[in-house]
């Protein structure tokens, strides 16, 4: 009994230390995991913007770098950890990848973090402008929104942090920012970090200084002074140059209800330079008339306001004597920020105005509000007094959080500032991006007219948005920290714009309403649904506006016939002769089948209107019995069934080019369609065309050159259209090289015209050449230059 007893005894502490290493384990693996996060290796939060991942490292880089812990044995390989966070997370695509998959999801397309510059490095070239408010570091998604999308006046440094030239420019372009701050926007773009943008801006050296929107190159002396005189020959403000003569007219106007800054140049003090004005005029345009007068020729307008030199503020409609104020300072940026403190301060609104305001609105409402909502005393945001005066055709108010917690719950604000544009639909958008006035006012013009609402939790509860919605909604699901998400948010706007009126658009910020992107399983951003009579549909296509339109019509009225076992059995394989199929075999899970999709159904539309051919899918993940049967083993399976099988035979071809775009598909699909174009020869030629009155169009082309297959099948578009009209011949000019030599052909695809011989004449060689490529341009041309039913039965004479 007692060996029984120590038996279980020792089977039960066996127990207890098995369940003890196995939680040590788990313990170890977890803290191994943690630590290998790259968030948590670079000490930042998963919605850490690209500025702050770079600051992040390089304040780890001057701690951590080997050069600075040589004792440590374990130095080198950390570093290369925080090497590879960084250059994984600054990447926009890299980073989506880590985020969806883990380090897993990096294996095929990241191969970089294995090797590092030196301290010196990180601590004098890294991230130059990093630690510059005036100076603002753009990326590829800040590039497209913020200079791309606007009129705004951009002055951009494309610099490399190895380049020696570029540091030598550093210290002067700090000076030029501090001069025109607020004036024009200062930009830099690290082409080590930002290649692809520098490539598209087609930067090829550094540092390269260009001027936007004029996209002039810089070419001066890289020195502050001519930098700032290059830079505000760009700025089209108006200084008035006021005198005697023009003085009344110009300050009494009752058209021009502006404030007015005057600088009244006389002896015993400074008034402001040239350039000085002009920058005032720049940064209080469309707020504040800047004018100049000369006292020693204007001596009695002078005495008149009692101003000997100086410059006077004057509010609007009351320049006169002893009520102006005194202006002390000499500096633009010190003048603008005295006189906008001046200028009055929006509206704010109490509960009752908020709550009318909304109701307003979602009765048609004509003109929207910007609303800045602020936590607390917000007099010193001078910056955003600039907006009544950009924002002539929108409303402005402030809420203040502190007072009105509710009503800012209620519309899901919750960081500061923050601005919302309440429509005239009733719905809002938030603001995401930096926050200064131009940007803020370009974002409240284009949110105005664009049918976008911030969607929340009462909108998918309440069954007005998501798969259980009786109207059709497309749905941006996004992060704010995401460079993809904010660069597709204003082409979103753009497509609401345009295709409003057939689906609604919602954005859903996953930051704030997390429970609702948890439940519609949300995994990455953006992730971009169209939820159409309840079905829920993901779209992968390009990030542009014309393709997320096109993806709504083909989503609403689709191009490509979907297809099951029954509806396969019957039209393809139970299919007559003379009937051809194009199907596409995928799977939903399947990456290549998602960039597939949008070309298929460009396809399907190019192919509308082709008599006895169709194109068609079917997913296999529904039909896997269709698909098994059909020896489907991989995904997409491009199988072309032709006009002259026989019923029954279910023969096909597979495509296997290297490029799956909708022009490629096509110019494969017409390799099986009988040809109404006539293949000519050396031997023939000089009797078939020359010599007939028979008009003809002629391709010379090569097998071998890509323009002559998508081309092949717009001419037998052409051919087919213009049947009886004029007859089609195709040259291969790598078999007939001497025809194309005699007829001057030096280049693939030409086209020409020969309209038929006249009196027994034969036509020159030359005929006339097509020079566009389009078949429906090329149709509209030929019907102009020949009468309908030209060509008889014999086809031989006109």
């Amino acid at each position: 009994m007692e060996l029984i007893s120590m038996d279980k005894n020792i089977i039960k502490n066996v127990r207890l230390l098995r369940s003890f290493i196995i939680l040590c384990i788990i313990w170890n693996v977890l803290v191994l995991v943690s630590a290998e996060n790259f968030y948590d290796l670079l000490g930042i939060s998963k919605s850490a913007t690209t500025k702050e991942i770079r600051k992040a490292f390089k304040s780890l880089a001057i701690t951590k770098h080997p050069d600075k812990n040589p004792d440590d044995p374990n130095a080198h390989d950390l570093f290369l950890k925080l090497t590879r966070a960084y250059e994984v997370l600054k990447d926009e695509d890299l980073r989506k990848k880590y985020d969806t998959h883990g380090e897993e999801g990096l294996k095929e397309d990241f191969h970089g973090g294995r090797q590092y510059e030196s301290w010196k490095f990180y601590q004098e070239e890294f991230g130059i402008y990093d630690d510059d408010k005036e100076i603002i570091t753009l990326s590829r998604s800040d590039f497209e929104q913020s200079v791309e999308g606007t009129d705004d006046i951009w002055f951009v440094n494309y610099y490399s942090p190895h380049c020696g030239h570029c540091h030598d420019l550093a210290p002067h372009w700090r000076e030029v920012a501090q001069e025109l701050e607020g004036v024009i926007r200062i930009g830099a773009v690290n082409c080590e970090d930002d290649w692809q943008l520098c490539r598209m801006q087609g930067v090829r050296s550094y540092p390269s200084l260009i001027m936007y929107p004029a996209r002039e190159k810089y070419h001066g002396e890289r020195m502050t002074g001519p930098m700032v005189k290059y830079a505000l020959k760009e700025v089209k403000a108006s200084v008035v140059d006021l005198w005697r003569g023009n003085f009344d007219s110009f300050t009494t106007n009752p058209d021009n209800d502006r404030p007015w800054l005057i600088t009244f140049c006389g002896d015993g003090g400074d008034c402001l330079t040239k350039s000085t004005c002009i920058k005032l005029a720049a940064m209080l345009e469309e707020l504040v008339n800047v004018g100049k007068i000369d006292c020693h020729n204007s001596e009695d307008v002078c005495t008149r306001l009692g101003v000997d030199y100086g410059t006077m503020f004057y509010e609007s409609q009351q320049v006169m004597k002893g009520v102006g104020l005194k202006i002390t300072s000499l500096f633009a940026q010190e003048i603008a920020h005295q006189v906008m403190s001046q200028l009055p301060d929006v509206a704010v609104l109490d509960k009752t105005t908020f709550k009318e305001i909304k109701e307003r609105l979602k009765k048609g409402q004509k003109r929207a509000w910007l609303i800045h909502f602020v936590e607390g005393d917000a007099v010193q945001d001078i910056e955003f007094r600039k907006l009544p005066g950009m924002l002539t055709d929108i409303q402005i108010g402030r809420v203040d959080c502190q007072v009105m917690r509710a009503e800012c719950n209620s519309v899901h604000v919750i960081k500061f500032p923050s601005f919302l544009v309440f429509k005239q639909t009733g719905g809002y958008e938030i603001y995401y991006g930096r926050m200064t006035a131009h940007d803020v006012a370009a974002f409240a013009r284009d949110s105005a007219v664009a049918k976008v609402e911030s969607l929340g939790k009462e909108d998918f509860r309440d069954h007005r948005v998501g798969p259980d919605s009786s109207d059709p909604w497309f749905v941006d699901f996004f992060a704010p920290w995401c460079p993809p998400c904010m660069r597709l948010l204003p082409e979103f706007r753009k497509a609401a714009k345009n295709y409003g009126g057939l689906v609604n658009f919602g954005t859903v910020d996953c930051t704030i309403h997390s429970d609702i992107c948890q439940m519609y399983n949300i995994n990455s951003y953006p992730t971009t649904i169209l939820y159409n009579a309840t079905v829920p549909i993901q779209y992968h296509g390009h990030h542009r506006a014309n393709d997320l339109g096109e993806f709504i019509e083909d989503t609403l009225k689709p191009p490509v016939l979907s297809l099951d076992y029954n509806s396969f059995d019957r039209l393809v394989r139970q299919k007559e002769e003379g009937v051809l199929w194009i199907i596409d075999f995928y799977a939903s899970w399947c990456g290549p089948c998602q960039q597939l999709a949008p070309e298929w159904r460009r396809l399907a539309k190019m192919l509308k209107n082709t008599k006895n051919i169709f194109v068609a899918q079917v997913e296999c993940q529904k039909e896997a019995t269709l698909c098994r049967q059909e020896n489907v083993n991989s995904y997409p399976s491009m199988r072309l069934y032709p006009a002259d099988s026989r019923k029954g035979s279910g023969s096909f071809f597979t495509y296997n080019g290297w490029h799956r775009d909708a022009q490629s598909l096509r110019a494969w699909a017409f390799e099986f369609l009988p040809s109404k174009v006539e293949t000519l020869h050396n031997y023939n030629f000089h009797q078939n065309v020359l010599s007939s009155t028979t008009p003809f169009i002629v391709d010379f082309y090569a097998p071998w050159c890509g323009h002559c297959q998508v081309f092949k099948p717009e001419f037998e578009k052409i051919a087919e259209t213009l049947e009886g009209r004029v007859k089609a011949g195709k040259v291969n000019c790598d078999e007939e090289r001497n025809l194309c030599q005699q007829a001057g052909v030096s280049a693939y695809p030409t086209v020409r015209f020969y309209k038929g011989s006249r009196k027994g004449m034969a036509q020159h060689m030359y005929g006339q050449d097509i020079d566009f490529l389009d078949a429906d341009q090329i149709i509209r041309f030929l019907k102009g230059k020949i009468p309908a039913k030209t060509v008889k039965t014999s086809h031989d004479e006109l």
